[in-house]
């Protein structure tokens, strides 16, 4: 069987998202798909990143903390990868509630997330998507937003809310949910993490040229 990110023959699975993102006691059942060893990333310091901020994202679920309770453990083992991750923390008050603000590496979080979307399409179609994800996250904050400043992404985001997307089953929710707007030329999905962290991913269909 090929993986699902090449034309490697596959010699392992890799779950989705990474087993990481799923906290103990929501690990039956996971969706993976075949792999080869290159684009296995289960493991990955990428993924462990993008875990770590999702999951301490404001509004995400019990789960969410439940898995920032590991990242804190490393955090505790290493203030420097805490550093890195949230070296310009700044503390804000979001609806009357205390907490914080800081930059995201927006290319590290779109490595991770693209393969994410190519194994959805994977396990959705069969085939392996051969195009390249635009990824946009939809619950990412900016500082304008924070100080009620027009933000220029505000338009693109209400035109994402008047989609239709049709959602497609997951055996832990509260971890990850996922639904697709199918058309003729292109594909959206639509990626949840905790119940909250929102993510959009789109590109053209396979074999179709993007839409004009």
């Amino acid at each position: 069987m090929k993986c699902y990110m090449c034309d490697a023959n596959a010699t392992t699975r890799e779950h989705v998202p990474p087993k990481s993102f799923f906290p103990k006691g929501h690990r039956g059942n996971l969706v993976t798909v075949p792999s080869c060893v290159t684009h296995n990333h289960d493991q990955s310091q990428d993924i462990e990143y993008v875990r770590n901020i999702i999951a301490g994202f404001y509004g995400t679920n019990v789960q969410a903390e439940q898995t920032f309770e590991v990242a804190k453990r490393s955090f505790d083992r290493s203030p420097a990868l805490f550093y890195r991750t949230f070296g310009d923390f700044e503390t804000i008050v979001v609806d009357g509630e205390e907490t914080g603000a800081f930059r995201f590496d927006l290319e590290r979080v779109k490595s991770v997330i693209r393969p994410i979307a190519n194994a959805i399409h994977f396990n959705d179609y069969g085939e392996t998507y051969a195009d390249k994800w635009n990824v946009f996250l939809s619950s990412l904050k900016s500082w304008e937003d924070f100080a009620g400043q027009p933000n220029q992404w505000d338009p693109f985001r209400n035109l994402l809310g008047t989609i239709q997307f049709v959602a497609k089953p997951v055996p832990q929710p509260a971890i990850f949910t996922y639904a697709v707007h199918e058309m003729p030329d292109g594909l959206v999905y639509e990626l949840v993490f905790y119940g909250a962290f929102r993510i959009h991913c789109f590109g053209p269909r396979p074999g179709r040229a993007p839409a004009a």
